[in-house]
């Protein structure tokens, strides 16, 4: 099992759970959040969603150990991409809000598939980092969805350097909508996100479309 689903009254929560890997984003996990993610999409009884993370961190990211073994197959890393993108994109197609709660690490890949849903919030102890340039990993699936959230040169300051945003710093940079205390977090996410669930699946996808074509986040 790599996805913990538990239902919060109308909020469902699914909890990315590789604890091995520190919920490092491979293929199974992408594939079974986009699966739930629509799951959740067409249940009627579930009003929003909450994504978190198992154990000490949200996520750290894409995981490094796939990525070595994808780069002497080009179809297969090419299937995987498009995996990814799919992932990022399934938040705003939904018909119901979604609401990332985040603690300890939000690395690369993971920070972005926070910043993709529609409302974050964030433990006291969260940190939001990119170290691709560490690993020399061009980034180009983390900059698209970093660069909607701020100006081009902390975008450029984040990249380059990979250092570390704590959470009252991407409070301050509007990365985050709330910044709580760990205990309290995801108590504090699923009630932002049941209290954003009053438009109808078609009016908030119309919403979500609407902010998206804007060019700023959702």
């Amino acid at each position: 099992m790599v996805l913990q689903v538990e239902d919060r009254g109308r909020v469902r929560v699914l909890r990315l759970d590789r604890p091995e890997k520190r919920n490092a984003l491979n293929a199974g996990l992408c594939a079974a959040l986009v699966e739930a993610m629509q799951a959740a999409d067409a249940a009627a009884d579930v009003a929003a969603v909450v994504l978190a993370g198992a154990g000490p961190g949200f996520s750290a990211g894409a995981d490094l150990g796939e990525r070595a073994v994808l780069a002497a197959d080009e179809a297969a890393r090419q299937r995987r991409s498009a995996l990814s993108d799919a992932l990022l994109a399934a938040p705003a197609a939904m018909g119901k809000p979604v609401v990332a709660a985040v603690h300890g690490a939000v690395v690369g890949a993971g920070a972005s598939l926070a910043l993709c849903c529609d409302l974050v919030v964030a433990a006291e102890d969260a940190r939001f980092s990119y170290p691709e340039a560490r690993h020399d990993i061009f980034p180009s699936l983390v900059a698209p969805m970093l660069l909607r959230h701020l100006g081009p040169k902390d975008c450029f300051e984040l990249l380059a350097t990979g250092r570390a945003v704590e959470a009252a710093e991407a409070r301050a940079l509007r990365l985050v909508n709330q910044v709580v205390p760990r205990e309290a977090l995801i108590d504090a996410a699923c009630a932002l996100a049941e209290g954003a669930a009053l438009y109808g699946a078609e009016s908030m996808r119309r919403i979500k479309a609407m902010i998206g074509a804007s060019g700023l986040t959702t």
